[in-house]
């Protein structure tokens, strides 16, 4: 049974409180993490261990998460995703042992897909005409998370440390206890996937190498893997770089994280109509250029201050890459099988955030510390064009889902 207009809209107002309690989440233990951390290890590889676990995790889960939701509905996949995440996050409130905090980011990689059902729930819901502007519910909630989930985390971390935690897990169960209560599911079932469920599913490479064999989505999934890689990589050494170029202090460094927060909620509103006149494809293209020339910015500017409306200008041009491309992808696939690419992008991503800050920490370390940024919008570079030589179809390929 389709959905009315009426519960169209209510459903995409659920998903973005959905995704805002799920950024405020993840975002309300950045400022405490290393302190938790520090409880049990003096070394800073187990913090970032921890990120590489999670990482790992949600990069084989995500995919047969996305192929749950196709074949059972976005429903129940959402609720188990945000019920795994407030396990995690439970737990790494509870810590006592460096081996919890590891099980507690396992459990919450292997459960993450609140994220890429979401995104299918958006896909399941949006016309060709209205795809684009539903995408940045992603941007806005993005946008506004940051800057509430680092400024709860910052102020319950001074009363006790594990606060946050259990705030996070709170507002997970929340989450899951509204799309238990009132979110409708989105796929029906004549559009599920119904075959038999084999084990080659559960293999994040199969679902990978089978959307990327498609020259549109192929080529798309490049561009994500490269943007997402770069992205990750100049973000995850820029605070060391503004510590040591510009003996920064910490509020600092938060103020640019909320102006950034801000441009990126703020922006969302320009991408519908930019897409609608120019096409999604040719938005995100010159956005990656923007991106570039905004990274290139940020290594030569100056003074720290200059740094405020250079980094708002590189937040505004990588938040509309995430809405365009994101809806570009999504149109070159059938409803059956769109959990299936957002498990796919949600894998990706995971792994991006691996490799991404370990190419970003050694060219920093090897050849300068300015490396991450320059070395960085050479790549956004040779991504845009990749993305201009990507041709735009106009609707969804006939065919059987992706093996």
């Amino acid at each position: 049974m389709s959905l009315t207009d009426a519960q169209i809209r209510n459903t995409l107002r659920l998903v973005f409180l959905i995704l805002l309690l799920d950024v405020v989440g993840i975002s309300i233990l950045w400022p405490v993490a290393a302190f938790i951390v520090r409880q049990y290890s003096d070394s800073a590889i187990m913090l970032t261990l921890l990120t590489a676990l999670y990482s790992a995790a949600q990069f084989f889960a995500a995919p047969a998460m996305g192929r749950f939701g196709d074949r059972w509905g976005r429903r129940p996949v959402l609720i188990a995703s945000l019920v795994g995440s407030a396990v995690g996050y439970l737990l790494f409130g509870l810590g006592g042992a460096l081996w919890v905090l590891m099980l507690s980011r396992l459990i919450d990689g292997i459960t993450a897909g609140n994220q890429s059902v979401a995104a299918a729930v958006i896909a399941d819901v949006s016309t060709p005409q209205t795809r684009a502007r539903n995408f940045t519910f992603f941007g806005m909630a993005w946008g506004l998370g940051i800057i509430i989930g680092p400024a709860l985390g910052a102020a319950l971390g001074q009363w006790h440390l594990a606060a946050p935690a259990y705030l996070a897990a709170a507002l997970s169960l929340l989450a899951a206890i509204i799309s238990l209560k009132v979110m409708p599911e989105t796929l029906p079932e004549a559009q599920r996937d119904t075959r038999p469920l084999r084990g080659a599913d559960l293999n994040p490479f199969t679902a990978i190498f089978g959307f990327m064999r498609r020259p549109v989505l192929g080529r798309s999934l490049l561009v994500l893997c490269l943007f997402n890689f770069t992205f990750n990589g100049y973000n995850s050494t820029e605070g060391l770089y503004l510590l040591d170029r510009f003996h920064v202090q910490p509020w600092q460094i938060g103020a640019l994280l909320a102006l950034a927060g801000l441009a990126l909620f703020s922006l969302q509103r320009i991408v519908p109509p930019l897409v609608a006149r120019f096409g999604g494809r040719r938005v995100a293209s010159f956005s990656l250029l923007a991106l570039a020339v905004f990274v290139l910015a940020t290594w030569l500017t100056p003074v720290f201050a200059g740094l405020y409306l250079v980094v708002a200008l590189r937040t505004a041009a990588g938040g509309l890459v995430f809405p365009t491309l994101g809806a570009l992808m999504s149109s070159q696939v059938q409803p059956r099988e769109q959990g299936a690419l957002m498990g796919v992008n949600a894998a990706l991503a995971s792994a991006m955030t691996i490799f991404g800050p370990l190419w970003a920490g050694a060219v920093y370390d090897r050849v300068s510390p300015g490396a991450p940024y320059w070395m960085g919008a050479i790549l956004l570079l040779f991504t845009a064009a990749i993305l201009f030589g990507v041709r735009e179809a106009a609707a969804r390929p006939s065919g059987p889902p992706a093996a």
